[in-house]
């Protein structure tokens, strides 16, 4: 259900399309080369190609690593209503198999289908969860209520299957919904995934050996009109569903001459999983087949067209995915600022913005409207849901910022600045937090040296209000601008997509896994592990060799973004003094705190609306850069001043702490700490 609120209608259009098209186009190629078939027959081919193998797509996705991803999500929930539709399927085809059925009878199934898929489906994922939650569980012992649940989920089954056979509906819908009674029942899946794990594993190879396994004609696989009509159904029925790619839309947006076109990741991996087939079809053929409906060899090109379609789609499928992670990764490192020969040393600002929200419909589609109006450009999308009533659906978008520009971060730097900030005195962090640039510049109080280290210091604060600034817009805006998904966290914070870190984060998790303490002794015996040779030097394909050797998964994008940073001599080797000047910093990096919260900005913007009346938010014009970051935005607390501020409201004494910031004037906080 959460997945259906986040894709809204595209799931609905995507699914009603992918079973529409197969079973037309099954139709029509099974009457037109075989006419003694029969309409029947022929909506027997066509019926066996509409559903698709959700639990194969769902393997495909996850081992491919994009199923949390909006795409993925698109998949699933389009995978859920396909099934829906393919037991409606089932249950009319199992009246037009009939010889002389009345007309009342054609619909009957559809009726008893469709009306207990809302008379029993609506409280299934509404109130019925509740009541199993909050009314039946609490009368058993704590340690009984796994057992009472499994036994009303039995009961529930067993009745269920029943009713809607006796009312000529499919049994599998009864199935389905005795199961999404239980789907929205805090813990019941997990509860329900450990305990029946390996039976589900042998329960579904005896289903398939006993049953299916035996009906699969391999004799007739060796007639030619069985090959023939076998790759004819799969080139047209299968390949056909992959139209509804079409229907994707754009999650991502793409460069001119861009090496990876994520768009076109997701019109692949949408068509090829839409395009699994599995055991629905062969349900339905068999049906048709004890009916009498189809001959044998008919029966036999379905089988062999629904198994190459099973071999074919996941293993292209996981082929297409791995080349455009290829490609993602060749993107990275050919637009990774430190690799580029030119530039004006400035890239733009690169931001990670974490949401979690209740559940809305086309919640997707309102966060891709939103990206754009701040001029955000999403580079990467991760999407997931808590289970339960009451979903939490929490996102995790990747964007680049087209009208805020930050100097490229190097490590020299980074270190340098780290080494001012414990020279400066107390008179110098005075002039750092109350002068300009250009005043700092034009100082000759001052030496080289210390002149050179306070203006690194003004300059990175001034780039950090500045990015602060632009974080806090983009809060205010989302924060206000989706209210109504009642949202209950809202963090934006820097991110750096070509982080030469992320290296280092897998040899500390791999640390920490072996229980180990992460410190410098640790990096620098790995240094030696490196530097087989002695020379006091590795370069990446040493790297590259060791980690592969101790498992960990290392692309050699990431390693040169690394080498790139760390390597200050530009040579492409890392000798041991840059090996340990990057650690020590790496260490450093991790024992810092963050800083905003959704509490702080809720909070702020209270305070203002009180102060100054409502405030509408413009997404800054492209041509001020980032100057203008006015009123609007900088008077949104820093997280440290905010009950301060909050005081200071309460008692009517409240001032402006943060005036207009500009490109002369920028108040520099926290200067005064460094003294």
């Amino acid at each position: 259900m959460a997945q259906l609120r986040q894709t809204g209608t595209r799931a609905v259009a995507i699914a009603f399309a992918g079973s529409m098209l197969p079973l037309v186009t099954g139709i029509g190629i099974a009457y037109a080369t075989d006419s003694d078939l029969g309409i029947k027959g022929a909506l027997a081919v066509g019926a066996s190609f509409a559903p698709t193998s959700s639990g194969v797509a769902a393997s495909a996705l996850s081992s491919g690593g994009i199923y949390d991803t909006p795409v993925g999500r698109l998949i699933m929930a389009s995978c859920v209503v396909d099934d829906i539709i393919g037991l409606i399927l089932l249950s009319t085809f199992q009246v037009l198999v009939k010889d002389d059925p009345k007309i009342i009878e054609y619909f009957i199934p559809l009726i008893s289908s469709c009306g207990f898929l809302l008379v029993l489906g609506v409280p299934a994922v509404t109130f019925l969860p509740r009541f199993i939650e909050q009314k039946f569980l609490p009368m058993f012992p704590k340690n009984h209520q796994d057992v009472a649940m499994f036994g009303l989920l039995f009961s529930m089954l067993m009745g269920y299957l029943q009713l809607l056979n006796y009312t000529k509906a499919s049994y599998l819908t009864g199935a389905f919904l005795a199961g999404a009674s239980f789907s929205q029942v805090d813990g019941a899946y997990e509860k329900f995934k450990h305990s029946t794990d390996s039976l589900k594993e042998w329960l579904l190879r005896i289903f398939f050996a006993a049953t299916i396994g035996f009906q699969v004609p391999v004799e007739l696989f060796r007639e030619p009109y069985v090959i023939g009509m076998g790759f004819a159904l799969w080139a047209s029925c299968v390949a056909i569903k992959s139209l509804v790619a079409f229907f994707v839309p754009r999650f991502e947006e793409t460069e001119k001459d861009s090496i990876y076109d994520p768009y076109k990741r997701d019109l692949l991996v949408t068509g090829l999983s839409m395009s699994c087939r599995g055991e629905f079809s062969f349900i339905i053929s068999g049906f048709a087949l004890a009916e009498g409906v189809i001959d044998p060899k008919m029966y036999a090109s379905v089988v062999l067209a629904v198994l190459i379609s099973a071999i074919t789609s996941p293993f292209m499928l996981l082929r297409g995915i791995n080349h455009f992670k290829t490609l993602q990764e060749r993107q990275l490192l050919a637009t990774d600022p430190l690799l580029k020969s030119k530039g004006d040393g400035t890239m733009p600002l690169h931001l990670h913005i974490h949401l979690q929200t209740k559940g809305g419909w086309c919640l997707l589609d309102r966060l891709q409207a939103e990206m754009h109006d701040l001029g955000l450009v999403v580079e990467d999308y991760r999407t997931t849901n808590t289970r339960g009533l009451d979903p939490t659906i929490i996102s995790d978008i990747y964007v680049r910022d087209t009208k805020t520009t930050i100097a490229i971060p190097t490590l020299k730097n980074q270190i340098a600045i780290e080494e001012s900030m414990h020279k400066i005195d107390l008179n110098q962090a005075h002039l750092v937090r109350t002068s300009s640039i250009q005043d700092l510049r034009a100082m000759d109080t001052l030496n080289e040296e210390a002149k050179e280290g306070i203006l690194m210091i003004a300059m990175k604060m001034e780039e950090d209000a500045i990015i602060e600034a632009r974080e806090k817009q983009i809060q205010a805006k989302l924060f206000r601008d989706m209210s109504d998904f009642s949202m209950t966290v809202l963090d934006v914070e820097q991110w750096n997509p070509w982080d030469w870190t992320a290296v280092l984060d897998k040899m500390a998790f791999n640390k920490r896994a072996n229980g180990e303490e992460l410190d410098l002794k640790y990096f620098m015996k790995l240094f030696n592990i490196v530097d087989t040779d002695g020379s006091g030097t590795f370069g990446e394909e040493d790297l590259l060799y060791v980690l592969k050797g101790a498992g960990m998964t290392v692309t050699r994008e990431r390693l040169a973004a690394m080498i790139a940073v760390v390597d200050e001599e530009g040579n492409g080797q890392i000798s041991v003094r840059e090996w340990e000047k990057a650690i020590k910093s790496y260490l450093d990096q991790k024992k810092k705190p963050r800083k905003l919260s959704l509490a702080d900005i809720s909070e702020t913007l209270s305070i203002r609306d009180r102060l100054r009346g409502n405030l509408d938010l413009d997404v800054v014009d492209e041509d001020e850069g980032t100057e203008e970051f006015d009123e609007e935005i900088n008077n949104i607390s820093r997280g440290g001043n905010l009950d301060v501020v909050i005081e200071a409201v309460n008692s009517g004494d409240w001032q402006d702490p943060f005036p207009i910031r500009s490109e002369d004037t920028v108040i520099r906080t926290g200067v005064e700490d460094l003294a």
